[in-house]
């Protein structure tokens, strides 16, 4: 029976025609060369997509704090979301958006000349949300010519709508010097 087996594999080679299983086997050594080598591709293009996000979300956050600075409370608020729930460290409960606009006009009525730097620690997605934290560092110079730090920390929620991100909800809180 082997002799029998091995010649019909003969036979079958010379004519070109493979049995169901080689050719089962051929087509999944091909497909697993193919699916592997572009899933290296895949995790790359999640890690830049994932990147980009990240870099997106840092902007806006630099954008907010930028504009907040410079009095421009339009630019601020636009990126503000309907439904926005804040509490800054300097109130005694949450505000709103109404509210967050009427205090950003008391907090700088007119534009400063401010160095604005964010120290990144962590920021996490789900979804359409992202959870932003970071100390923000603002050197103002005063009237006497003399640059005041102030450093907090911050905690902001930017949620997706509409394919544009807005902000949802944050904390601060001043960081003492000790």
């Amino acid at each position: 029976m082997w002799k029998n087996s091995m010649a019909n594999w003969r036979t079958t080679k010379k004519t070109g025609i493979t049995s169901p299983i080689v050719g089962t086997v051929i087509a999944l050594a091909v497909l697993t060369l193919v699916l592997g080598s572009c899933s290296p591709c895949l995790a790359t293009d999640a890690e830049n997509r994932r990147n980009a996000l990240e870099e997106e979300i840092w902007k806006l956050e630099e954008a907010y704090f930028t504009n907040l600075y410079r009095a421009n409370y339009v630019e601020v608020l636009a990126l503000v979301h309907p439904q926005f729930l804040g509490w800054p460290d300097n109130l005694p409960k949450p505000i709103d958006k109404e509210e967050s606009a009427k205090f950003m006009k008391m907090l700088i009525p007119q534009p400063k000349p401010c160095i604005i730097r964010i120290e990144r620690a962590g920021l996490q997605q789900s979804g359409d949300t992202v959870l932003t934290q970071y100390s923000l560092h603002v050197d103002c110079q005063e009237a006497s010519g003399m640059v005041r730090t102030q450093p907090s920390r911050i905690t902001h929620t930017w949620i997706r709508q509409k394919d544009q991100w807005k902000l949802l909800g944050g904390m601060s809180i001043t960081i003492k010097k000790e």
